[in-house]
C-alpha cells in the first residue's frame, strides 16, 4: 500500500529486484531513513529516506509498477497496523483489510470497485491481569492470515477464529470460530512459552511456532511448522515445506514466498525479531535438517527507531 505523494519510491522501485528485503529502521516520521537487506544477506542499501502522507492511497506492486487505486481515506491510518489481501488481486471479490494492532477495529473496502471503506469493530474479550489493579482492557487480534477469500485469526487457546465477507443487507465482517488443538512443546512443561505465527501459503493456511523453554525468551527450543487441515479441523505437523521459505517478524508478521527465485534456503524458517532489542542479526531454522544459523547483516547497523520488518515480493 502507498500514499499518493511517496519520497523515495524510485529508490524502492528500483531494489524491488532484490526482494525479500530485511528494513531497519533509523527514525521517526515524517522523514526516516533506512537500512535495506537483501537476503540471503550479503547486500545492504544505507541511507534509504521514505516520507508518507496515507490519505489518498493505492495498492502498488513494486515489482511490475502496477498501481490500483483505492478509496480516499477519511483519516490516517493507525501508527501501528498491517494490510492484507484476501485473495489474488485478479479476484473479484478481494478485499483489501486494515487491522489495527493497538485496538479491537478494522477498516476494509473492495479493491475493484469499493466506493468506501468501511470500519467495523470487533469483541474478543479482555485483557484480566490476575492481582493487578489496572482495569481490564479490549483484546485486539495481532495474528492474522488471509487464505482464499477469508480472513482467520488466533481467537483464543485451541480456538481458531474466521472473518469472511456477507451483505445483510449491509457489507460487513461475520465473525466465527471453530475448535483446534493447540500444538504445544514436547517437554510439555506449563511453564513453556510459545511465540506463534500465522501465515497463507500456496492457498493453504500454516501455523509456525516457537517454543521457548521457560518464560524468559532468551532461547528458542524448537520451531514446528503446521499446516491446518479443514476437513479434520486440526493442526498438522509439516516437516518439508518445499521450494518455499516463511518470514517472520514483529506484531504477528507473517510471509511465504519461493525460495530458490529470491535466493533463500529452501523449507526454512527466517525469524527476524529480537524480542530484547540488542542484535540486528536474524535466525534461520531449516525444518528438514532441524538446524539452525544466526545471520547478520555483515556491517554496523545505526541504532534502530523501531523493530526490523519484511518487504516481500508479491504474488502472481
Amino acid at each position: 500500500m502507498e500514499s499518493k505523494a511517496t519520497a523515495g519510491a524510485d529508490d524502492l522501485t528500483s531494489l524491488a529486484a532484490s526482494f525479500p528485503l530485511l528494513v531497519y529502521d533509523h527514525g521517526e516520521q515524517p522523514e526516516n531513513s533506512q537500512t535495506l537487506l537483501s537476503m540471503p544477506g550479503d547486500t545492504a542499501w544505507p541511507g534509504v529516506h521514505s516520507r508518507h502522507i496515507l490519505l489518498q492511497c493505492s495498492l502498488w506492486n513494486l515489482q511490475t509498477g502496477e498501481k490500483i487505486p483505492l478509496p480516499a481515506l477519511d483519516n490516517p491510518l493507525p501508527e501501528c497496523c498491517r494490510c492484507l489481501l484476501s485473495d489474488t488481486i485478479s479476484s473479484p471479490d478481494c478485499l483489501v483489510l486494515i487491522n489495527d494492532l493497538t485496538q479491537p477495529e478494522l477498516l476494509f473496502c473492495h479493491v475493484r470497485g469499493g466506493s468506501e471503506w468501511i470500519s467495523q469493530s470487533y469483541d474478543v474479550g479482555l485483557y484480566i491481569i490476575p492481582g493487578r489493579p489496572e482495569p481490564p482492557t479490549k483484546r485486539y487480534i495481532s495474528e492474522m492470515a488471509a487464505v482464499q477469500g477469508k480472513f482467520y485469526f488466533a481467537e483464543a487457546p485451541d480456538e481458531v477464529g474466521v472473518f469472511s465477507f456477507v451483505q445483510d443487507p449491509e457489507p460487513r465482517l461475520e465473525m466465527t470460530s471453530f475448535p483446534v488443538p493447540t500444538p504445544v512443546y514436547a517437554s510439555g512443561a506449563p511453564q513453556d512459552a510459545t511465540l506463534s505465527y500465522l501465515l497463507e501459503s500456496c492457498q493453504e493456511l500454516f501455523l509456525v511456532c516457537l517454543f521457548f523453554p521457560g518464560c524468559n525468551f532468551d532461547r528458542v527450543e524448537e520451531v514446528g511448522a503446521y499446516r491446518m487441515d479443514f476437513s479434520k479441523q486440526e493442526w498438522c505437523k509439516v516437516f518439508d515445506i518445499g521450494d518455499r521459505a516463511f518470514l517472520l517478524g514483529p506484531h504477528g508478521f507473517a510471509a511465504s514466498c519461493k525460495a530458490m527465485e529470491y535466493g533463500l534456503k529452501m523449507g526454512c524458517v527466517y525469524f527476524a525479531f529480537d524480542l530484547f532489542g540488542n542484535i540486528d542479526s536474524f535466525q534461520v531454522f531449516d525444518l528438514v535438517e532441524d538446524t539452525r544459523v544466526l545471520i547478520g547483516p555483515g556491517q554496523d547497523i545505526p541504532l534502530l527507531a523501531r523493530e526490523p520488518f519484511w518487504m516481500v515480493p508479491a504474488c502472481p
